[in-house]
């Protein structure tokens, strides 16, 4: 079976990522092997034009079979961090083999200790990407908060009950002011209680427009928890996919003043029950640090996956 490479052309490639990586979701049987489809929108739409800069010719990669179909992506996520996504029906050691090897020369990052440094994510299970990865002179990062948690949860069952928290109202964002309450509350909560930021956030909202630009985008999964005062004390925006029927949540988080409130939790369980009503089967969250963790256990329960990071930094 031929399998030929070649960069990122135009947008018609992104469209035809966003499917295979639907293939991919489907064919791995609702496991995040590989990217949500959602996860490469909000990197496309929002976290590449507004943070990283890159140019997608430069950086995205793609494996096609003689039929035309996508076999495999190589792509980044920030400078030095490569993501093998593999159909599983075209997998093997020697297409891996091509994707490092193409990751190596064309996504690492330069650190300031002036060598090459590169980030590559694999399943802590895929036991034979680990074998390739480690001859190939990479060694897995060690550390707490270096591992992505990969949380999911079937929605096929019964979910926890929906409560109020007294104060608060659980609802969708709205528009105008709001949204500029939704751009500060993010600066607050990502960047601990960094007022600065917080301002600059809502002063310049223009990269939550991109967002809200994404083709998955709905304004009834971009969920709030608002104070007595108007303020947004927590939130999640969820990523539905009604061809894999399964969800993404991206992103959480609670603005410190308002945590220990169980904001986070209500916010996410209100999600939930909203993507059953629409017939999603699987949500899925990502998290690193503990804190995080422990929410997303005790909403999503014991099912995950981890994507863990192996580091090569060339003589």
């Amino acid at each position: 079976m031929k399998i030929k490479n070649r960069p990122f052309e135009n947008e018609e490639d992104y469209w035809r990522m966003r499917e295979f990586l639907r293939q991919v979701m489907i064919a791995n049987q609702s496991r995040e092997l590989s990217w949500h489809v959602a996860r490469l929108d909000y990197w496309w739409w929002f976290a590449n034009p507004d943070l990283e800069k890159m140019k997608p010719e430069e950086v995205i990669f793609l494996w096609e079979a003689e039929s035309g179909e996508i076999a495999a992506v190589l792509n980044p996520e920030g400078p030095g961090h490569a993501f093998l996504q593999i159909h599983p029906g075209y997998d093997s050691p020697q297409l891996e083999e091509e994707m490092l090897a193409t990751a190596e020369a064309r996504l690492f990052t330069i650190t300031t200790e002036n060598c090459r440094r590169l980030w590559v994510w694999p399943d802590s299970q895929d036991r034979g990407l680990q074998e390739i990865l480690s001859r190939r002179g990479f060694q897995r990062v060690e550390g707490a908060g270096q591992q992505e948690v990969q949380h999911r949860r079937s929605l096929e069952g019964l979910l926890p009950e929906t409560r109020p928290v007294p104060g608060y109202t659980i609802r969708s964002l709205g528009d105008g002011l709001e949204l500029l309450e939704r751009c500060y509350a993010s600066g607050l909560g990502f960047h601990s209680d960094d007022i600065h930021t917080a301002r600059e956030n809502r002063d310049h909202p223009e990269w939550y427009r991109h967002i809200q630009s994404a083709p998955l985008y709905r304004r009834d999964l971009d969920i709030v928890a608002v104070a007595p005062d108007g303020s947004i004390a927590s939130f999640c925006t969820i990523w539905f996919d009604d061809v894999t029927r399964t969800a993404y949540f991206e992103p959480v988080a609670t603005v410190p003043a308002h945590r220990q409130h169980g904001l986070g939790k209500a916010v996410m369980i209100e999600g939930l029950h909203r993507l059953k009503r629409m017939g999603c089967r699987v949500a899925f969250v990502g998290g690193y640090s503990e804190a995080a963790n422990a929410l997303y256990f005790s909403v999503m329960g014991p099912e995950h996956d981890v994507s863990e990071p192996w580091e090569k930094t060339p003589e």
